[in-house]
């Protein structure tokens, strides 16, 4: 037998031996059970294994690495130096990775390795390629990843032998290969570049061409694939008077790296040494990684998880004999519930600050809402849902989930006492009969509904401790809000009423404006638990992050807005009544004024929402935010035209009132690629608001 064979046979009989044990020890009842745990002794041991072998691969990974690291210093102190004087002092490259082409420093242009590449035609008397086989040959060549091949121009075939370093050149000889008939690229076509010109020509770089539609010739390709799109030949330069020689000679190193090329140097310790430090250690490195990872993970105890998959536990279960015996299925219950109990109680231990934290928002969130006398049916209703929903959404109630777990497990306590009581009385078969048909939910049925009443408790602890800080920060703005709401049905209606009052304001006017006050400040509380609601699913991701989240500063805006028309309502919209009050039409004039001056601080708000909605990285949240203030920023002109139809004010022409209803008629969204343009739309919209204003106003001045 092979050691494999003699291992897997071991492993074996080690297994039937725990097995036994645990029929003899362990009071197995039933061959399921028995089965199930040696299946899961069976993983355990292979997870040993894993863990062994593990270990002794981080072992060996570690000591290959030292080993590299012990060579590396070895060679030299400062590696890269040498690496790069050796790039200073060649030229040209061919790579033991891609042995199909070699590379131009100067240019980091690619040519074909001509030891592999077929630059003439294998027959016994037409050796040449005619213009139409070589532009065959040369768009279908593709080669170590590189496809994109082409025939050199004539500047670029030039550049490359004019100082007789090519590998393919001959010695002292301009010929490559020992031919000078190549193919290259002139400005108008595809030409015949004959190097024998060079030396006829008084060594002239600049040798007679012959149109290559009458010629044939050899063919040398060239690559861009590693420079595309860079400056690269610029930034090497020796006269780049930009970097300095290191920082030229570095381009070319990173070159290498950045395409994974293992350069072949004239000194062959530099190209061992290259290998080392460019290729062996980092797989090394990464081998390391990924080994810690996997130990650590095999390491790791997951006994408290969230979502926990209670199947995993329920393995433990006999389901259909428990469902068959009431005897087995309670002890089965009170069994599954001590375990939820006990699970519950390791996770509450594991996040007891966080859990303390939660608590203290609960208790907030706790009291039972009471209606205020002071506000409206709707205002009470509105109150009320938004503490519903943030009850819902962050109180643990982990006593609540508790209880519910206690319930059922005395239900299955309450069928124990029972079964006690008939043994101690008569008719026993009979009373025992009866308790056996009564109804009751099958055990697997149980165990779903409890785990989910434990992993909902669970998820929301989770939740609250990757967004404490957002969670925390809404509920002072709920509690804020709140409190502020009951102010200004209060204290800011009695400050509003005494400041009317000392100017003999008659109460039917000043109690409208409160009305009116009220009715904006209603549709302002709205916003806010559809924003916290968007927050809860996850912070709106921005370009450019900021200490506060996006949500909340769309909050603080929010509120920015909500006291500027505070301090309207108090501070100025007595004077727009007193400015007006004894002027011909002065009424009418009144109320545009008013809802001109309120535009104005809704203009504010679109201004201080446009940098923030401008820096959502998505266009989704762009236009949540937008479809959020839309019924907001429409209620002045809203206003307008209902209290024109209202008041039959004939002296306003219709074409006035259909331009006004227009202004609904945004295009914002058509601009939420271009903050300039978007800011261009609402000072256009804010324009031609306040000129209808303007025309209205003036209509009513006529007779």
């Amino acid at each position: 037998m092979s050691e494999l064979e003699n291992l897997k046979a071991r492993q074996q009989e080690l297994l039937d031996k725990i097995h036994a044990l645990e029929e003899q020890y362990e009071g197995i009842e039933n061959e399921y059970n028995a089965q199930k745990l040696q299946e899961l002794n069976k993983v355990q041991a292979q997870l040993m294994g894993n863990q062994n072998n593990l270990k002794q691969q981080l072992q060996s990974v570690q000591e290959k690495l030292k080993t590299i690291n012990n060579e590396i210093d070895k060679l030299s102190s400062t590696a890269t130096d040498r690496i790069l004087e050796a790039i200073k002092n060649q030229r040209w490259y061919f790579f033991k990775n891609k042995q199909h082409i070699l590379m131009d420093k100067t240019t980091g242009i690619l040519w074909a390795n001509l030891d592999y590449f077929p630059y003439k035609k294998e027959q016994e008397n037409n050796i040449y390629y005619n213009i139409d086989e070589a532009k065959f040959l040369v768009n279908n060549y593709s080669v170590d990843g590189i496809d994109n091949w082409q025939i050199p121009t004539l500047e670029v075939f030039k550049h490359m032998i004019y100082d007789k370093t090519f590998p393919f050149q001959d010695g002292e000889m301009w010929r490559i290969k020992d031919e000078s008939d190549w193919f290259c690229l002139s400005c108008t076509s595809i030409d015949l570049y004959n190097i024998d010109e060079k030396i006829r020509g008084n060594n002239s770089l600049y040798p007679q061409l012959f149109m290559a539609s009458t010629q044939s010739a050899y063919i040398l390709p060239c690559s861009y694939h590693l420079i595309q799109d860079s400056e690269y030949e610029k930034n090497v330069s020796e006269n780049n008077n930009v970097y300095t020689e290191k920082e030229r000679l570095q381009f070319t190193l990173d070159l290498f790296r950045k395409n994974e090329l293992w350069p072949i140097f004239d000194n062959a310790e530099i190209t061992d040494l290259y290998k080392k430090i460019y290729f062996e250690k980092p797989r090394l490195l990464q081998s390391l990684s990924e080994v810690e990872t996997q130990l650590a993970q095999c390491e790791e105890v997951k006994t408290i998880t969230v979502n926990f998959d209670y199947k995993t536990l329920l393995n433990k279960y006999d389901i259909a004999s428990i469902d068959k015996s009431i005897i087995k299925y309670y002890e089965a219950v009170q069994k599954w519930i001590d375990e939820l109990m006990e699970y519950l109680a390791d996770f509450e231990q594991q996040k007891e600050s966080v859990i303390q934290d939660c608590n203290q928002i609960g208790l907030q969130l706790s009291t039972v809402y009471k209606d205020d006398s002071n506000l409206t049916e709707a205002e009470n209703e509105l109150l009320k849902n938004r503490q519903y929903y943030f009850k819902d959404k962050l109180a643990l109630g982990m006593d609540k989930v508790k209880a519910n777990l206690l319930e059922i497990r005395q239900e299955a306590d309450d069928i124990e006492y029972t079964i006690n009581e008939i043994d101690d009385g008569s008719n026993v078969i009979y009373k025992l009969a009866q308790l056996e048909k009564k109804e009751r939910a099958s055990f697997a049925l149980i165990a779903e509904n409890t785990a989910k009443i434990v992993n909902k408790a669970l998820q929301k602890i989770d939740f609250f401790e990757h967004n404490r800080d957002f969670i925390v920060k809404a509920v002072e703005v709920w509690s804020k809000w709140n409190e502020d709401y009951k102010v200004f049905k209060t204290k800011q209606y009695e400050e509003l009423k005494h400041s009317c009052e000392q100017d003999d304001i008659e109460a039917e006017v000043w109690q409208k404006w409160y009305e009116d006050w009220q009715k904006l400040r209603f549709t302002i509380e709205e916003k806010l638990q559809p924003m916290i609601a968007r927050g809860l699913k996850g912070d709106i991701e921005a370009k450019e992050e900021q200490e506060t989240p996006i949500i909340m500063q769309v909050i603080y805006v929010l509120n920015d807005y909500k006291i500027a028309v505070d301090n309207f309502y108090l501070e100025e919209r007595k004077n727009i009544y007193q400015q007006y009050v004894f002027q011909n039409c002065g009424d009418l004039q009144e109320k545009f004024e008013v809802e001109k001056e309120l535009y104005a601080r809704t203009v504010n708000l679109q201004k201080a929402l446009q940098n923030i909605i401008f820096n959502c990285k998505k266009e989704a949240d762009k236009i949540f935010i937008l479809r959020w203030i839309d019924n907001l920023i429409d209620i002045q002109i809203n206003e307008i035209i209902q209290f024109v139809a209202d008041n039959n004010l004939e002296q306003i022409s219709q074409e006035v009132l259909n331009e006004f209803a227009k202004l609904k008629q945004k295009n914002y969204y058509m601009y939420l690629a271009d903050i300039k343009a978007y800011s261009q739309e609402q000072a256009n919209r804010e324009k031609a608001y306040n000129s209808l204003i303007f025309k209205m106003r003036k209509g009513l001045m006529k007779k």
